[in-house]
């Protein structure tokens, strides 16, 4: 078995967003659905997680969008590790078109090993790991989460957790906070008079570039998440934005930058 894995996806409809493109958030859950087929193949899925006493927490996941996927689309996921050291590692991952080899998006994503009795970081078996190890894996540039100083007047609103947002841990799955923070950034431009329906009449649309996001603390069901949003840098096109989510005692859940740039809809 090869320890570099890949997966072919389809593009469902359900999986467009009002652009007519697949949403950020789902190119997450491909990466989910990937990763979880991965570890099944290797010794680490989730029935020999169960056995091992281990869950994975996410803690950083960066993606460049470099080409839409759409209806129908066939593409093929692949994802390897880039190194592991003691609790936490690096993985990779590429998405490109079945077809062409076209490279759709590239990623790399920071996990830790969780001991499911204690709750804390702990060493998965090495001879496991080393069925993923790879002598030369291929890494993609990667800066870790930068800090951002607080604005004078962000963009503020509020989300209360509900159930059809959590994961078989009932956390609040990671994709579903790429989608809070994209409702945020429409709510921002809203008050900046480009709507969506401005936007539509405009014959165009928000196309996300990149997504750095930070998980800090997993967020339950029932709480309410505050949700501050502010533009980093704006440019006659688009524009880099900060989004951050915090719990009602102002405890950090995550932290979320997005690069984007306005383009013309497709007819």
């Amino acid at each position: 078995m090869s320890k570099i894995f890949t997966r072919t996806f389809r593009v469902r409809w359900s999986e467009l967003d009002a652009s007519g493109t697949v949403a950020p958030a789902s190119y997450l859950r491909y990466l989910v659905e990937t990763a979880y087929d991965w570890g099944d193949a290797l010794g680490l899925g989730a029935k020999n997680d169960r056995l091992l006493g281990l869950f994975w927490l996410i803690r950083e996941t960066e993606i460049r969008f470099l080409r839409p996927l759409r209806h129908n689309d066939v593409f093929d996921f692949t994802i390897w590790m880039v190194n592991w050291q003691r609790v936490r590692g690096t993985r990779c991952f590429e998405l490109t078109l079945k077809d062409s080899g076209e490279i759709i998006a590239q990623g790399s994503q920071h996990i830790v090993a969780m001991d499911a009795q204690t709750g804390r970081p702990t060493s998965p078996p090495e001879d496991i790991l080393n069925n993923f190890r790879l002598d030369e894996p291929c890494i993609f540039p990667f800066e870790r989460f930068p800090k951002v100083s607080a604005p004078e007047k962000p963009v503020i609103s509020q989300r209360q957790v509900e159930w059809g947002d959590l994961d078989a841990l009932e956390h609040v799955n990671n994709a579903i906070y790429v989608t809070y923070a994209e409702e945020a950034a429409a709510q921002d431009l809203a008050t900046r008079g480009w709507t969506p329906v401005k936007l539509a009449e405009s014959n165009l649309t928000v196309a996300t570039r990149r997504v750095h996001i930070q998980y800090l603390s997993p967020a339950v069901w029932g709480e309410t998440l505050t949700i501050s949003t502010h533009p980093l840098s704006v440019s006659d096109t688009g524009g880099t934005r900060y989004v951050g989510m915090t719990r009602a005692d102002g405890s950090p859940v995550c932290e979320c930058i997005i690069d984007w740039e306005l383009v013309e809809r497709k007819k």
